[in-house]
Formats: C-alpha cells, sequence, structure tokens
C-alpha cells in the first residue's frame, strides 16, 4: 500500500459529504489511513462549499489529508482507491415530481420504489454507467461504493453493463441490525443477525445466538417494549410474517394509509430536504463551520459513516466481516437470479463482497420480493435500451401498480414531465 489511500466522492456537493469528512477524522489512521480525498460534482458551487468545509474540518481536526476538487469524473486516476458515489439527476425538482405524479393516481409517490424509483433509476442509471466506465478506464482496481437511489437497482446496472467493481450500500438495515443487537443484548449479548430481501425491501429473517437459532424469542422480545406508532406498524408485520422488516415495508402493506399521509402532507419529502439542504449549505459555507453542520440532523441517513468505513476497512484489512450489502444474488438467494441484486450478509474481505448462503425466501414474503425483483431487473432494461415497454413491463410487476389503464397514462406523464425520450 502507498503511505496512504485515496478517496475519491462522486455527488461531493450532496449534504451527506460532511457525515462522510467526520467519519474519516473520527477513524484512527491505521484503521483507515486516508491521504487524499477527492471531491467531484458538477455543481462547481456545491462543490466549492463542500471542498471548503472539508478542509476546515480536516484542518481543526488535525488530519493531514489532501483535499482535491474536479468537476468531473475524469478526476479520477490510477491512485484513486474507493469511489463513494451519492449522485441525484435532476435534483430535488426531479423528485418533487417522482414524489407528486403518482399520488395522482392513487400511488405512492416514492424515490427509490414505484412510478417514482423506476423514473429516478431511468434518468440516473446513464450517468452511474458513464462514471462506471471512468473507474474502469482510469482505476479499474477501485472499488465502488454506492449509495446513489435506488441502490439496488443501480448497482444491477452497473454489474451487468460495465467491468467496474461495485457494492450497494445503505445505512438501513445496518442500523436496524444494530437497534436490534442494543436492545436485546441482555438476553443475547452475542446476537448475530441475517438479512434477506432487496434494498428497502429488506427483511432481518434470522437470529443466532450461543450457537442456535433463536428467532422466534427475539422478535417477541424486541416488540415487548413500549412503542411508538412506527414501531406498532412494524411489530404487526414482524409478528404475522416472522421477520423484522424495513420501515420502507410500509409502502407495500400499509398502501390506503401511505397515500391518505402523502396528499395530506403540507409539503412533499422533496420540498423539506431542499430546505434542509439550504440550511446544511449555508451553515457549511461560513468559514467558521470546522465541523458537521448542525442542521445535518433533520436531514436523515443516519449511519450513513459507519457502514461505508466498516466495508471499507474490511476490505483494507482484508479481515471478512460480515456486513450486509447489495450485491449479485450469485447462488446465495434460491429464486433469485445470479446476475440480479439481492440485500443479504456478505464476507468482506480484499476480494470485495461476497454473500452468505440463504437458501429460499420465506414463503410469507417470498412473493412480494420476487415480483418487486422482476420489476427492478425490467428497471435496469429499459434505462440501457431506452425502452418504454420495458418500463410499462417494470411498472406492471410492481405490486404497488399492476394495472395496465394507470400504467400507461402515468408512465407517459412521468417520461415527459422528466424529458425522458424513450421509444415505444
Amino acid at each position: 500500500m502507498r503511505d496512504g489511500i485515496t478517496l475519491a466522492i462522486i455527488g461531493a456537493g450532496s449534504s451527506y459529504t460532511p457525515e462522510l469528512i467526520q467519519g474519516v477524522i473520527e477513524r484512527s489512521p491505521h484503521a483507515l489511513p486516508v491521504a487524499a480525498i477527492q471531491l467531484i460534482d458538477r455543481d462547481a458551487r456545491r462543490l466549492d462549499i463542500m471542498a471548503g468545509l472539508t478542509e476546515r474540518m480536516a484542518a481543526a481536526a488535525g488530519v493531514p489529508v489532501r483535499v482535491l476538487r474536479e468537476t468531473a469524473p475524469d478526476a479520477l486516476s490510477a491512485q484513486t482507491d474507493f469511489i463513494v458515489t451519492q449522485i441525484r439527476v435532476g435534483g430535488m425538482a426531479a423528485r418533487h415530481l417522482d414524489e407528486t405524479i403518482p399520488l395522482k393516481y392513487g400511488i405512492i409517490g416514492q424515490e427509490t420504489t414505484g412510478p417514482g424509483g423506476l423514473c429516478k433509476a431511468l434518468r440516473t442509471i446513464p450517468a452511474m454507467l458513464e462514471i462506471a466506465r471512468a473507474v474502469e478506464q482510469r482505476c479499474p482496481h477501485a472499488f465502488i461504493l454506492n449509495y446513489t437511489n435506488p441502490s439496488g437497482v443501480i448497482t444491477e446496472a452497473v454489474r451487468k453493463y460495465s467491468g467496474a467493481r461495485i457494492i450497494g450500500l445503505c445505512a438501513g438495515i445496518p442500523s436496524l441490525q444494530a437497534e436490534l443487537a442494543a436492545a436485546l443484548a441482555e438476553t443475547y449479548p452475542d446476537l448475530r443477525t441475517y438479512c434477506v430481501g432487496l434494498n428497502h425491501l429488506g427483511f432481518v429473517h434470522r437470529f443466532r445466538s450461543g450457537g442456535r437459532e433463536v428467532t422466534a424469542d427475539a422478535i417477541a422480545r424486541f416488540f415487548e417494549r413500549e412503542l411508538d406508532e412506527g414501531q406498532q406498524l412494524q411489530a404487526r408485520i414482524a409478528r404475522l410474517v416472522g421477520a423484522v422488516p424495513i420501515g420502507y415495508l410500509n409502502y407495500y402493506v400499509y398502501r390506503k394509509l401511505s397515500v391518505e399521509k402523502a396528499l395530506a402532507a403540507p409539503r412533499t419529502r422533496a420540498q423539506t430536504v431542499e430546505t434542509v439542504e439550504a440550511e446544511i449549505l449555508a451553515e457549511a459555507a461560513k468559514p467558521d463551520t470546522v465541523g458537521k453542520p448542525a442542521a445535518l440532523a433533520a436531514r436523515g441517513g443516519g449511519g450513513y459513516a459507519d457502514i461505508t468505513f466498516a466495508v471499507l476497512r474490511a476490505i483494507l484489512h482484508d479481515t471478512g466481516a460480515e456486513l450486509a450489502a447489495n450485491v449479485p444474488s450469485a447462488g446465495s438467494v434460491d429464486g433469485i437470479e445470479d446476475d440480479a441484486v439481492a440485500e443479504v450478509v456478505c464476507r468482506v474481505d480484499r476480494t470485495g463482497a461476497t454473500p452468505l448462503p440463504v437458501g429460499p425466501i420465506p414463503l410469507a414474503f417470498r412473493g412480494l420480493v420476487q415480483a418487486v425483483k422482476a420489476y427492478e431487473t425490467l428497471t435496469v432494461e429499459a434505462a440501457v435500451h431506452r425502452s418504454a415497454r420495458l418500463a410499462r413491463q417494470a411498472l406492471l410487476n410492481h405490486p404497488l401498480v399492476g394495472d395496465l389503464d394507470i400504467i400507461e397514462p402515468l408512465l407517459e406523464e412521468m417520461l415527459a414531465a422528466h424529458g425522458l425520450d424513450f421509444t415505444a
């Protein structure tokens, strides 16, 4: 290894960047020997703000790291070791359309699944493939750690249509695993948990302690405590299917409630985030700001740095750590094609992330996962081939849509709103 690694962040103007920088600062140079950070973003204003903040944060912490700023992936070089991707094609204006147009048809608008997730993927996959090809040409040894949503779909596209090494990451399942471990520590101090599903459609379905299965008892104990409204909804699902779901499952099993809440909300999530991001950027731009902006607490996405650096460290030090990630099934999940991406616990070492064997998806939610997986794979193909027909097929398979009389006008309106010119 050289004197230290070079970490690139593409989409560095994102409000999440300070959390990554704080993660670098908080970790020892031995565990995470970052010598240079390449900040890359097409938005020069946001890039300059985040680069300035990064320089001040590093200086204040006494961390000797070079900060480089560029506006295109061409900045990647043979020295680049890891690339975090967190791009948002179309910005919050596009997200607002993804959230509002489906509601006109009685369908939840959400940026990572359904019609909203489809359109986000359609406009994002070409940009991510451009980045992947730059990685292939300039630093083929490097790993892409992808957070660009919809993460599983994007990761599948890059794996299928480029030679870049990519691992899809999300803080959702790791955060849930940490919450379960903390809540059950007194009864099961050595608890190990395993997940199966897709990004934002994941289930912690196996609990082991002392070398034995403790799933049913662990789930019962976890929900014995006093629960808030969201946890009560989660508990109903868990008791029914015998696994603890990530919160995004509410869109699928509380459909009417989800749509009603979205229609009643005074602002979309996109509008809320836009306001929060403006506050983050304003604070980050101040010369006396030398730490993570306080406004970032309202952005969401906690645990982002933890899973990023857990994976990076496992690769760098060849530890074989067991971590949840989005990777091709490769035979690990029955009923999911080998080259289709699933979210499972993987062994992470210098070769990357290898999925641990799962076997069959529990029957209680197998059909749901397989239907959404069909939607995801069809979405990849629709984006690559610029095919409206494949996009319609994707929505036909999605459990939240599935009605051709809705799919055709809905998709036509969304493609037009985003300026996406797809063939029939």
